[in-house]
């Protein structure tokens, strides 16, 4: 393809693949690829990523897609997973793998200090609850076990600053990837001194934290010759993967969330400040200082399918796994699923917690356990919004994103659920065609706030005829983990 047409690479750094696309100022999606990686998991609690196949991976569909389009880009606007962390020297060469926003290895710091009044704190500055996901208690854990290269590490990064680093030799983190991070104060922009004292650091040996929507230009020749773009070509610093899902799904008015459920799950909503919750139940990310991401992320999505899968029905596929799951009633006669195989965030953020059946009897087979694995993972993220319309305001819609949208019987189960109209849009992914918009935005040609998915939405209508019996098993859910944590805790050791 050969266009004329000016576009923008929206790249998304995701925790299973890099996927880039090219988008144009009305937001129409003309080339998209998508390369994955794997995640290593060498002890209980890690969970590790290459940082080389990573970059390799953002270089290689950065380059496909150029290739296709047959001109270079206006601009490259990034967008993350947020919470990985890795130490890099002063090289700028990764020291350690990267740890991914699932590693638990760092529970026993986050447990110590959650319900403490200094981990309520930390948690009201910074918008990030206190849980093994943030580098705030990661670089705690590298601090006490890793401690000769701790203190070789010139600076504390994630996998989005490697790649900024790579292109312009300078270690720089955007604020909404930074607020992730337990490590900075959402409402002055900067590093917050109390959280960094914890860590063991100074800001040092942190990137420099910057606006989602600053554009950089002076790219290195040899990277620019490996992405196939002008050494000229501007890059845009970007933000987190969930607020740019939240602005590429168009979800950005006032009672109008959005739901992803891809290997793990979250709902938010966007507001104008950051979320006051008490229980702490709830996230606050930046996305710009006027626009905040609030909700709350389940760890458990399609993950917990493929856990499944793997372990019971190998010779089973994705679509097998969820023709058969809806064979089953509502409900699953009674059978309920609490699925924290990695433990747990929104609403409880324990890592400790554990998955477990209950309700078994003898008139349930395979087809009632998948479907109430599923419907555990919508209870979890009904639960996260409870807490969102307690805190945050009412929902009236939901847009949905995420792998789980190739089933129209899931969508459909979450808007029986909820009780609310479930949007979908036929978009490319919502992460890396909101990081599109930003990039557009900084360079003055649209108003992002103003995007509306081109395709009409596909509307999945509330049906109330199980409605009853979803009342009743989220009841028993909500119950479970407050009732069966102790057990847990005794299981583990």
């Amino acid at each position: 393809m050969t266009t004329s047409t000016p576009y923008i690479l929206g790249v998304d750094i995701g925790t299973g693949s890099a996927k880039t696309v090219a988008v144009t100022p009305s937001g129409h999606i003309p080339v998209s690829k998508r390369q994955s990686y794997p995640t290593l998991r060498p002890q209980p609690g890690f969970s590790e990523q290459d940082p080389e196949q990573i970059i390799s991976a953002v270089i290689s569909t950065i380059r496909q897609t150029v290739e296709e389009m047959g001109a270079p880009p206006a601009a490259i606007a990034l967008s993350s997973a947020m919470h990985s962390l890795m130490a890099v020297d002063a090289d700028g060469e990764p020291l350690t793998p990267l740890m991914t926003w699932a590693d638990n290895r760092s529970e026993a710091y986050a447990a110590a200090l959650k319900d403490t009044p200094k981990g309520q704190e930390i948690y009201q500055a910074t918008g990030t609850p206190i849980h093994p996901m943030s580098p705030l208690c990661k670089l705690q854990w590298m601090r006490d076990h890793q401690p000769e290269i701790f203190g070789q590490a010139a600076c504390f990064a994630g996998i989005k600053e490697l790649f900024l680093y790579r292109c312009f030799h300078e270690f720089v983190t955007d604020y909404s990837l930074a607020s992730g991070s337990g490590l900075f104060d959402i409402r002055n922009l900067d590093w917050y001194a109390p959280a960094l004292e914890l860590a063991g650091i100074t800001d040092e040996r942190l990137p420099i934290p910057v606006e989602t929507t600053r554009l950089l230009i002076g790219m290195d020749p040899a990277m620019a010759q490996a992405l196939g773009v002008p050494a000229d070509t501007l890059i845009l610093t970007g933000s987190s993967d969930g607020c740019l899902a939240q602005l590429g799904s168009g979800a950005v008015q006032p009672g109008h969330a959005a739901l992803t459920i891809g290997t793990s799950g979250a709902m938010r909503m966007m507001t104008s400040q950051p979320a006051k919750d008490d229980q702490s139940r709830l996230f606050s990310y930046l996305l710009t200082p006027e626009h905040y991401v609030c909700g709350g992320a389940v760890n458990n999505g399609g993950g917990a399918l493929q856990w499944f899968s793997k372990a019971f029905l190998p010779w089973s596929d994705y679509n097998d796994f969820l023709k058969t799951a809806f064979t089953a009633p509502p409900g699953s006669d009674g059978l309920l699923c609490m699925p924290y195989l990695l433990g747990e965030r929104a609403p409880v953020w324990d890592s400790r917690a554990a998955g477990a059946y209950i309700g078994i009897r003898q008139q349930h087979g395979s087809p009632h356990f998948q479907r109430a694995l599923i419907e555990g993972i919508c209870f979890g993220l009904y639960s996260v919004g409870e807490a969102l319309e307690s805190v945050v305001g009412g929902v009236q819609e939901v847009t949905v994103s995420g792998g789980f949208t190739a089933s129209p019987l899931w969508i459909q189960l979450l808007a029986d659920i909820f009780q609310k109209p479930m949007l979908l849009h036929q978009d490319e992914d919502a992460s890396a065609l909101g990081a599109a918009l930003l990039g557009w935005h900084a360079l003055e040609k649209i108003n992002a706030w103003d995007f509306s998915p081109a395709a009409a939405a596909r509307v999945f209508e509330p049906d109330a005829t199980h409605l009853d019996v979803y009342r009743r098993n989220y009841k028993a859910y909500s119950l479970l983990y407050h009732q069966l944590k102790d057990v847990m805790d005794m299981l583990r050791g």
